[in-house]
């Protein structure tokens, strides 16, 4: 009676595999890889949720905004078209980093700048009117500039940021954010819930994200187009103020997408946009160094989500514009704060 050996019947031995089709063989090693490399996926994703633990959200923006009664605009409390008797009146022409998106009203640079001339107890009223208006070019800044002209600015401070070149319909500055975690968007995608991946793919996108946002500016001034958006808007603008005999002025802030030290890299941008204003015979302030080494976040409105200058960022505008100015002597000297101190720590005021 022969006996029969076990792993001859139905036993997958190397002989079977041997006599296998090459195709099926290759399917096999195939899923044996894939099904390796899926447990190492969600080994390491099981792993990042019980590791990592992102930095908590914070948001320290207004919750309420508060604005005079009888304002008719975000932008500043209300006056007279015409303005009243011993009064002189700065008009403050500018985009979004006039106007402050997040902030109160009162905390802004042109806010700031009115409360210090206004300190002196013999001198005329100083009026600084905000006519900053959000995603506008200097294109569009010609129109404000006629109202502002309209309504007795005896003084037009331009303010300039370096997305002014930029041709309407309007193209924002900043990349595809997710405004609440300041992330790229991943809400409709794999990436929501695939939480390892979407941190790989958010540092991957940081780093493109400064390479795009850089070479972003840099096309607005270097193509023709979009620089002559710019440079003659602004001929423009210095011409009507001078033909109504207004004196003006610019005052140029740096972006808050980089920190200002060594490896800020639009020098190149502001060193052009100051031998235009030269050129003009315009007097101008440029701020950026007056925020060398401070870290973006200290600066930015909402850090990582928003790169406008917060209430820091307007303060340190106001404080390098206001000594700027009276140097100018377009100021009346009356209005120039005549105390001023370099420490404010106690209530004793030194002799």
């Amino acid at each position: 009676m022969s006996q029969t050996n076990p792993q001859s019947i139905g036993s997958p031995n190397e002989s079977n595999v041997a006599m296998l089709p090459w195709h099926l063989k290759v399917l096999g090693y195939l899923l044996l890889l894939g099904g390796g490399l899926l447990i190492a996926i969600l080994f390491v994703e099981v792993a990042f949720r019980f590791l990592y633990k992102p930095a908590a959200q914070w948001n320290d923006r207004p919750r309420t905004y508060y604005i005079p009664e009888n304002s008719k605009v975000m932008t500043d409390g209300s006056y007279p078209a015409k303005k009243g008797h011993n009064t002189f009146r700065i008009a403050v022409v500018g985009d979004s980093f006039s106007f402050a998106p997040y902030m109160q009203y009162d905390d802004t640079f042109a806010k700031r700048l009115e409360r210090w001339l206004n300190l002196n107890q013999k001198q005329p009223k100083v009026e600084v009117i905000n006519y900053g208006v959000p995603r506008y070019s200097t294109s569009h800044e010609v129109a404000v500039v006629e109202k502002a002209l309209k309504e007795d600015a005896d003084l037009i401070l331009l303010q300039i940021t370096l997305n002014d070149p930029e041709i309407k319909p309007y193209r924002p500055t900043g990349l595809l954010i997710d405004e609440k975690t300041g992330n790229p968007a991943l809400e409709n995608s794999i990436l929501k819930n695939w939480k390892s991946m979407a941190f790989v793919m958010t540092r991957i996108f940081n780093t493109q994200s400064h390479t795009k946002y850089r070479d972003y500016f840099f096309g607005l001034f270097e193509n023709r187009d979009s620089w002559d958006n710019f440079r003659k808007p602004v001929r423009t603008i210095v011409k009507m103020a001078r033909d109504k005999n207004v004196p003006i002025v610019s005052v140029v802030f740096p972006l808050f997408g980089y920190p200002v030290n060594e490896a800020y890299p639009f020098y190149p941008l502001h060193q052009k946009v100051g031998a235009l204003l030269g050129r003009l015979k315009v007097p101008f302030l440029d701020i950026t160094e007056n925020y060398r080494d401070i870290p973006i976040d200290r600066l930015q409105v909402m850090p990582g989500a928003d790169r406008h200058p917060n209430e820091v960022g307007h303060r340190i505008a106001a404080e390098a514009i206001l000594p700027w100015l009276a140097s100018t002597q377009l100021l009346p000297r009356a209005s120039v704060p005549n105390r001023a101190y370099p420490e404010r720590i106690g209530i004793i005021i030194p002799e």
